[in-house]
């Protein structure tokens, strides 16, 4: 079909109109904060923790496995355990991520970052004791991680040390001095119509805090691993992440890039308007972390923080009705909606120009 000069000047006219609506949707999907958007409807992606065996386990590591069956519902910890018995037919993934392992003695355990290839290094992996069953699940620095997030803040600052007490204490003075400034000079966005329904009652606000780790703390070597797995850090500079939502982190600031200007942007982009409401679709990666995130919809949340956190396993699991339930999924429609529209909306612009020149 041949179109005519007027048709073929309304079709860029149409065909734009489409993309600058379907892009201006994108663009403007909320003015709820990140961190804020991120702590209500992003759920931790899950750790993969594979454990190994050869035939029937003894019950002292039937026990050890049970208990970190159990986290996911008793402490809320972001995990996923299989076992795999090496002296069967095992899948081939399975197979495969077994021989990688080097002189593994069964019961053996693999922990596997969320969403990673089959090919790719794990995050951690060593002989099941008891020992390393706490340890993988809590720590004092994600203990105290936790309870910050679930009061409410925009974000808290881990600082790993280097074990240089002057380069340590300038990272914490630079940090400390910026947070402060930051929690007094970042506006929140403005609400706006249309902005999705907050439901926990949390206060909403600028807060930042701080937490300090030195590299040689046996309590903290799972944390150290998980925040250092893909991106070697050097042990003679200091190290600083940003965790905001439920234990999201973002890339690393090494050594000379802990300086105010870093520092505000990666604060200022958690506190602005989130455009992006798929996780997936923002930078960082999940931690894994013990503690009840969705304690946040309950009355009086923020008071009792430190109930939702690990040691707290006896703590029931709040309950929230339908009505209530907060979903990533529910506006999931309004840009195809939108979409939609503006297709026709074209097709009728195209329509108009090719019956004006018919009539002509």
């Amino acid at each position: 079909m041949i179109l005519s000069m007027s048709a073929r000047r309304q079709l860029p006219l149409a065909v734009l109109a489409v993309f600058c609506l379907f892009s201006a949707f994108s663009a403007h999907a909320t003015n709820t904060p990140v961190f804020r958007h991120a702590l209500e409807l992003w759920p931790a992606s899950d750790y993969e923790i594979v454990v190994f065996h050869r035939g029937e386990m003894e019950s002292a590591s039937q026990t050890l496995v049970d208990q970190l069956r159990v986290s996911r519902g008793q402490v809320f910890a972001n995990v996923d355990v299989k076992t795999v018995d090496v002296s069967g037919q095992m899948e081939a993934s399975m197979e495969d991520l077994w021989t990688c392992q080097t002189n593994p003695l069964p019961p053996w355990v693999v922990v596997r970052a969320p969403d990673t290839s089959p090919d790719a290094s794990p995050v951690w992996s060593g002989h099941l004791t008891e020992t390393m069953v706490g340890a993988l699940l809590d720590s004092p620095a994600r203990r105290k991680i936790a309870e910050s997030l679930l009061r409410g803040a925009t974000a808290v600052w881990i600082l790993i040390e280097s074990g240089e007490a002057t380069r340590d204490e300038a990272a914490v003075d630079t940090l400390s001095a910026e947070l402060k400034r930051l929690e007094k000079t970042l506006k929140l966005p403005q609400a706006v119509a249309g902005d999705p329904k907050l439901h926990s009652p949390l206060p909403m606000e600028v807060e930042f805090s701080l937490v300090r780790i030195t590299r040689t703390d046996p309590a903290e070597e799972f944390l150290l691993t998980l925040l250092q797995h893909g991106k070697p850090l050097f042990s003679a500079r200091p190290a600083a992440f940003a965790v905001y939502g439920r234990g999201r982190m973002l890339g690393a600031l090494v050594g000379r890039e802990i300086e105010a200007e870093a520092i505000e942007t990666a604060c200022g982009a958690l506190v602005a308007a989130c455009t992006r409401e798929s996780k997936d679709q923002n930078p960082g990666r999940d931690l894994l972390l013990a503690a009840n995130w969705n304690s946040i919809f309950e009355p009086g949340a923020g008071k009792n923080s430190s109930s939702a956190a690990l040691p707290a396993a006896s703590a029931a699991t709040p309950k929230i009705s339908d009505a209530q339930q907060p979903s990533a999924e529910r506006s999931d429609w309004a840009p195809y909606v939108l979409l939609t529209v503006a297709v026709f909306g074209a097709a009728f612009v195209f329509a108009m120009g090719r019956r004006t020149k018919l009539k002509g």
